[in-house]
């Protein structure tokens, strides 16, 4: 017992502790001067413990009083506690507590009862501050961990434990609970190639003033997969400096790895092509400032050895000066860091006085903290790849033929004069749309050079007609285009239209020909409001087209009942799509009838549109936009299909000597643009009828747009004995001499001149002509239009072999045709549905 009171005195002489001394009889209390300057007590206070204990904090008061109390029952074993305590000289409303640490003992008397409590106290609040900064600091840390995206490690290198982060261990696609804290965890996955370049690393740490670790190695993950990670790390040491602890983080760095594999690769190829290449070299000394311009770089530049310094300035004044700013901020951003390589375009000028396109390209080299210390590279002429280019960039936006703009440039200029007109103050500006007339025909008749040169010649006048600053574009063969920029009204417009109109209506001789070409002329004002380039050069063209179906060179302006009638249009063609797809079209058939017998020999299929809100719509309302729209091609397929089944339908129950037959009419753009003759082999093969009761009808007009493949066409369908009809013949413009050279069985004669034998005209004589001429070229003549029993009498009379028309039947359905058909006869009139 009187060894550790020993102590105690011991701890206050020492100077580093102070003592108390509670005699437990007397209930006063003895504090060392050490003790009391530890409470801020004057020399003549601290002799009750209650001087003491009311500077405890409230928090600690329990528990000092419950090791007293613990002391004063005889449990005689030393006591340590740590509490907080205020001066109390501290006049403040806020106390600054301190930390005391308080042990303690009691001492007996002979009977072995406690009499007296002594100890000793130390102040430990410099000690209970640094662990209060050391838990923010681990708070701090396991924050970061959370947050980051790399594994953190903490390596106790005395123990030779290792606590891996989750996230180091989910890098390597680890479970949490799946590592133990074996440092073999980690070495143990490193690739055996890196594993002794780590180990060394490792080692270094002894003799590394700052304590820093860092490495790069590839590691093994639990799918397999082998992937590169960079460890960091910083060391804690002994007061002898040997490293006791390794505190990092280890982050997954396979992406830039693969990334700086390709880009040696990339810079291998590199070294390989310059050395083939015909690019001139440099090598800059950047600290210097000295640089080597390779023979090749020099002879580019037509500079003769002795010429060029070893200067960025020999290089930076050759320089075209529009082009030197990008080309300093190119190399700058890349020395920077901001750019990984150097590669830019720019003008230089050659010795010799030329200009050329230059490619440089460039890598620097860096230091250890990673400014640029070195950059080569090297210079690529481009100059032809420049013209190339430029040249593409034109013809993108030119016509290739006329060297005007195109349709992209001209919308793109009407968009900038939409842009500015915007602005308050703005002068309007028009789009004038010109189409020129029958020049498709001009083209066939003299041929597609002569055509061109035609056009070529056109594109001149009109270009020499336009204001400057008004752009003349092509848009397709035929069609031109102009924007008015800045004019004061319609009368502007409508003054530079004429100027273009006269200009193109000037004779034109070509190989021995005088052209004189018109042009329709459609003009749309800015006024009218467009927000789109695409809508003024639409409404232009609606202009147009008005002005070429009212009879062709003309000039028209685009008012809104023009949109309105297009509106209609679209909404007609959308309607007739939908028509195809759900079967609203079908067909009416109008029987021919055999002059001689006066018996049904067959009929003209004619194509009627069941509109569910509109009712029955006749051909004449749809037909013209299905050819212009291209619906013609399925719905002439429809047409064929239908009507060869319905013949045989007839054909079968209606027997006859002489099989009934078919007429289906074949549009232009049918004939011209589907496969006729496969379509018609196809249903031939799928339908048993004789091929020769279905007869197709052509325009004349339709056989003189291109004769010779008209002419092949119609014979590979003769060759399938398939019949073939020239429709309302009379009213085209074929001669004699192409009307024999065609495979044709019948002439149909235009209802015009039928209707002329009743009326007195006088046209009874070309009726009897085409008759007579069917004949002679060993054809069938089918008169159309009749319409009474003179014009039926006339006919017969003069041999013309079939006609139809309302004296024998209206076009009517399939139903009713066929109660026709069950009478065996053709009445004098049927009066049936139109």
């Amino acid at each position: 017992m009187g060894s550790n009171i020993d102590r105690y005195l011991l701890a206050e002489k020492a100077g580093s502790e102070g003592v108390w001394d509670w005699d437990l009889r007397t209930d006063t209390l003895y504090l060392s001067p050490r003790f009391k300057g530890f409470l801020g007590l004057p020399p003549g206070e601290g002799n009750r413990p209650g001087d003491w204990l009311s500077l405890v904090h409230p928090e600690d008061i329990e528990w000092l009083n419950a090791s007293f109390e613990a002391q004063m029952v005889g449990l005689a074993i030393p006591f340590q506690i740590e509490h907080r305590v205020r001066r109390a000289d501290d006049g403040t409303g806020t106390p600054a507590w301190r930390w005391l640490v308080c042990r303690g003992m009691a001492v007996g008397d002979a009977n072995g009862e406690p009499v007296r409590l002594v100890g000793s106290v130390a102040d430990i609040t410099d000690r209970k501050s640094a662990e209060q900064a050391l838990r923010k600091s681990e708070e701090r840390y396991a924050l970061a961990a959370a947050a980051s995206n790399d594994g953190l490690y903490d390596w106790d290198l005395l123990t030779n434990r290792v606590y891996y982060a989750p996230r180091w261990a989910s890098l390597l696609g680890i479970p949490d609970d799946g590592l133990t804290d074996s440092p073999d965890e980690w070495l143990g996955r490193v690739h055996p190639a890196d594993r002794p370049d780590l180990l060394r690393a490792l080692d270094a740490l002894k003799d590394a003033p700052d304590g820093a670790f860092q490495a790069e190695y590839r590691m093994l993950t639990a799918s397999g997969e082998t992937r590169w990670f960079a460890c960091r790390g910083i060391a804690a040491r002994d007061a002898a400096g040997t490293p006791t602890r390794l505190v990092g983080s280890q982050s997954d760095i396979t992406d830039r790895k693969t990334a700086e594999q390709r880009l040696r690769q990339s810079e291998e190829r590199y070294a390989l092509a310059a050395a083939g290449a015909a690019d001139g070299l440099w090598d800059w000394n950047i600290p210097t400032g000295e640089i080597y311009y390779s023979p090749r770089w020099k002879a580019m530049l037509a500079l003769d050895e002795p010429e060029v310094s070893s200067t960025i300035t020999e290089w930076f004044s050759r320089v075209v000066p529009g082009d030197l700013e990008g080309l300093r901020t190119a190399i700058d951003l890349h020395l920077s860091g901001e750019r990984k390589h150097l590669q830019h375009e720019f003008r230089i000028r050659r010795a010799d006085g030329g200009e050329s396109w230059m490619l440089v390209r460039g890598l620097a080299v860096r230091d250890e903290n990673g400014r640029a210390i070195r950059m080569a590279g090297s210079m690529t002429d481009i100059t032809a790849r420049k013209k190339a280019e430029q040249q593409l960039l034109f013809d993108a936006f030119h016509d290739s033929m006329t060297g005007l703009p195109n349709r992209t440039l001209l919308l793109d200029r009407i968009g900038q004069a939409l842009d500015r007109n915007r602005r308050a103050g703005a002068r309007q500006f028009a789009a004038v749309l010109i189409d020129l007339d029958r020049f498709k025909a001009i083209n066939d008749a003299l041929g597609s050079a002569t055509g061109d040169r035609l056009l070529k010649i056109i594109a001149k006048r009109l270009d020499n007609s336009r204001r400057v600053g008004d752009t003349l574009a092509r848009l397709t063969a035929d069609e031109f285009a102009v924007l008015l920029d800045e004019i004061d009204d319609v009368g502007d417009a409508l003054g530079a239209a004429e100027r273009m109109a006269q200009a193109i209506s000037r004779p034109v001789t070509l190989e021995g020909h005088d052209v004189v070409l018109t042009a329709s002329i459609g003009v749309a004002l800015s006024a009218t409001g467009y927000e789109r380039a695409e809508d003024m050069l639409r409404d232009a063209s609606l202009a147009m087209y008005r002005a070429k179906t009212g009879g062709r060179a003309r000039i028209d302006v685009f008012d809104s009942h023009l949109r309105r009638q297009a509106m209609i249009l679209m909404r007609t063609e959308a309607d007739l799509r939908t028509a195809l797809e759900q079967d609203q079209l079908c067909l009416y058939y109008q029987p021919i009838v055999s002059l001689r017998t006066g018996r049904i020999a067959g009929f003209e299929a004619l194509m009627r549109w069941n509109h569910p809100e509109r009712g029955l719509v006749p051909p004449n309302d749809f037909i013209p936009l299905a050819e212009e729209t291209g619906l013609i091609v399925p719905m002439g397929r429809w047409a064929l299909r239908e009507a060869t089944q319905q013949l045989r339908v007839w054909q079968e129950r209606f027997p006859h000597p002489t099989p009934l037959f078919m007429s289906v009419n074949v549009s232009g753009r049918q004939f011209r643009d589907d496969d006729l003759v496969q379509v018609v082999a196809d249903l031939l093969a799928s339908t048993p009828i004789p091929p020769s009761s279905l007869k197709l009808e052509l325009t004349e007009s339709l056989l003189m747009a291109d004769p010779e493949q008209c002419r092949a066409l119609m014979q590979r369908l003769r060759d399938m004995d398939v019949r073939l009809s020239i429709d309302d013949f009379g009213t085209g413009y074929s001669s004699l001499a192409y009307l024999h050279s065609f495979p044709v069985d019948t002439l149909k004669i235009d209802r015009s001149f039928v209707q002329a034998i009743s009326s007195g005209q006088g046209n009874g004589a070309i009726v009897q002509v085409i008759a007579t001429l069917a004949t002679i070229l060993n054809m069938d003549a089918i008169a159309e239009g009749v319409e009474n029993a003179e014009e039926a009498g006339y006919l017969s009379d003069i041999m013309c072999k079939y006609a139809q028309g309302y004296h024998f039947a209206r076009p009517a359905p399939a139903t009713i045709v066929e109660g026709l058909l069950a009478a065996d006869l053709a009445p004098d009139a049927v009066s049936t549905p139109s």
